[in-house]
């Protein structure tokens, strides 16, 4: 285990690694007009992970316990399927709460997908389409065409595998498994019933295959039905574990360990966990093809 100097001499390193490459050859600048609309958007999930609970604590000098009460969550994400599964990460609460006077207060040690957006877009091949939502109809930074060198794209590609590694381990540390997902297929009905009690009319008909219920439908259900079950119960627990030297050092062991980590990546299935009877139940299952069941 790492003792607390070498731990913070870990992650002093890698945070200005990872905040040089933030900027390295990128040509991309904010307009200084922007309002931050991706800070403020509620519809607009910023998934972090433990790094970056660490960073944001080491650079405010706060606990990492209490930073996680105060400004993060678990919430469900997309991933940009079309389909009823939802993957369980952490999140940052919005309007974003390092949010000071349309700046970023923690600049330096920002989440990567902050620091990606909306590069990683032109990197998927995907900045135009995006530019045609109405979702990002208000984002200064669609309303021209960005270019991606292709040095800029390498330093970007980067980025990218620092963030895979970051949320594995992360999710590793707080669930014991790779990534987490829940399938809400089989609670049409009980979710329905909820978006019918928020008071959205566009909710009430019914639904057609694959409908998309509201994000804060889901996350609802998520915390009244699920959230206090194994293994996503408990992480109070475990942000203050990360406060002490030991808690910090377990993580960092885990973060550094090559193997394990390549044995997360290479993993071709999932924890799938589901609601069913009132109990949570889960199997590992592969999420390709995109058109994904639950099965059995």
């Amino acid at each position: 285990m790492q003792d607390f100097s070498k731990s913070q001499e870990i992650l002093g390193a890698y945070f200005k690694t990872r905040a040089e490459l933030s900027a390295c050859e990128s040509d991309f600048r904010c307009d200084p007009a922007c309002t931050r609309p991706g800070c403020k958007n509620q519809d607009l999930q910023v998934p972090v992970n433990l790094m970056d609970l660490l960073g944001a604590a080491r650079y405010r000098d706060e606990s990492v316990s209490a930073l996680y009460q105060r400004d993060y969550s678990l919430g469900l994400l997309s991933n940009g399927r079309e389909d009823w599964l939802r993957m369980v990460s952490l999140r940052l609460k919005k309007p974003c709460p390092f949010l000071a006077d349309d700046l970023c207060s923690i600049y330096p040690v920002r989440p990567l997908p902050c620091i990606l957006f909306p590069e990683n877009l032109v990197a998927e091949g995907t900045f135009a389409a995006n530019a045609r939502k109405d979702h990002f109809k208000d984002y200064l930074c669609f309303r021209r065409p960005l270019l991606l060198s292709p040095e800029r794209a390498r330093v970007v590609a980067k980025l990218k595998i620092m963030w895979e590694r970051e949320n594995l381990v992360s999710s590793y540390y707080l669930f014991a498994h790779g990534s987490c997902h829940v399938d809400f297929s089989n609670l049409i009905k009980e979710l329905l019933h909820e978006a019918e009690g928020m008071g959205n009319p566009e909710q009430t008909a019914r639904p057609e295959p694959l409908r998309v219920i509201p994000n804060q439908v889901l996350e609802s259900f998520f915390w009244r039905h699920i959230a206090g079950s194994q293994p996503f119960s408990g992480l109070g627990e475990k942000m203050v574990y990360l406060d002490n030297p030991e808690g910090q050092g377990e993580f960092l062991d885990l973060w550094q360990d090559d193997r394990l980590v390549k044995k997360l990546k290479q993993a071709d299935r999932t924890l799938v966990f589901r609601l069913a009877k009132g109990k949570l139940k889960a199997k590992r299952r592969s999420l390709t093809p995109t058109a994904y069941n639950f099965c059995g």
